[in-house]
């Protein structure tokens, strides 16, 4: 089934503000019993190191303060993904130096896949993925899970049968050099869509 404005609009009223979603993220008490617990604390420091230290770039700044106004970001994420972990923490800031213009909440992916499966990647449910809608609740782009230079080292990397459970290190490795310069990019560029 595709999805029109009304089950967009749904979505969005089930949706987190994403500095709440952000707060959640840093207070979750990691579940023993949860395959993914281990990845909670890392991303946990993560989040922490982003909120605190990033600075938007004066170009994204810019973006941000002329994106059409009503723009939001339907977020798909859940609290283990290492990528959200580094990608999130751009969006709150983006959005927050929009003066109001763009507005991201987020929703998890598992409690969500009817609409996390309008939006696959390469047929599977990357994440994170966002979703922009304008006012009307259009969608008028899609960006994710990553950006793209960090998508093609994950497809070379796994590619490689030696080296595909090196994947996470070689992409966070790559993350810690970057210092969220393509994110910001990518996610600039994603505004002009709007």
């Amino acid at each position: 089934m595709t999805w029109n404005a009304n089950d967009f609009a749904q979505a969005w009223s089930r949706a987190q503000p994403i500095d709440l979603y952000l707060e959640d993220v840093l207070h979750a008490v990691p579940n023993d019993e949860d395959p993914y617990a281990k990845y909670l604390v890392i991303n946990q420091q993560r989040v922490k190191r982003l909120t605190q230290r990033l600075r938007l770039e004066p170009e994204t700044e810019v973006a941000a303060l002329n994106a059409r106004a009503g723009t939001k970001w339907l977020i798909l994420n859940e609290h283990w993904c290492g990528d959200g972990a580094q990608i999130v923490p751009v969006q709150a800031a983006i959005a927050r130096a929009s003066n109001g213009r763009i507005e991201a909440r987020v929703l998890l992916r598992d409690q969500n896949l009817e609409l996390m499966d309008q939006f696959l990647t390469h047929g599977g449910r990357s994440i994170p993925k966002t979703i922009q809608l304008n006012e009307a609740f259009e969608v008028t782009s899609s960006w994710g899970p990553r950006p793209v230079e960090a998508q093609e080292l994950v497809q070379r990397v796994k590619a490689d049968p030696e080296r595909a459970h090196l994947y996470s290190e070689n992409l966070h490795k790559w993350y810690a050099l970057d210092r969220q310069q393509a994110i910001q990019r990518e996610l600039a560029a994603l505004l002009e869509r709007a």
